[in-house]
């Protein structure tokens, strides 16, 4: 699970960096939807490693609001 956060991390990072630099904003949609798969993961492993009183609690709801925004979007 380490080295996907980090390949979607930086994925995310490279085409939001391309995005703010070139002006051109097409690749937003896909940048969003890897972010929400992104905190997914992160909600997932919180949630599996502390138990119902975590973080994961917040990051699962959020994932899924901004995975469906992203779908939506294109």
């Amino acid at each position: 699970m380490k080295i996907i956060k980090i390949i979607l991390a930086l994925i995310v990072i490279a085409i939001s960096a391309y995005g703010l630099i070139t002006k051109d904003f097409l690749y937003g949609p896909i940048s969003s939807l890897l972010l929400g798969i992104f905190i997914a993961i992160i909600g997932i492993e919180e949630f599996k490693n502390k138990g119902k009183n975590s973080w994961g609690m917040f990051f699962i709801p959020v994932s899924l609001l901004v995975i469906v925004v992203a779908l939506f979007s294109f």
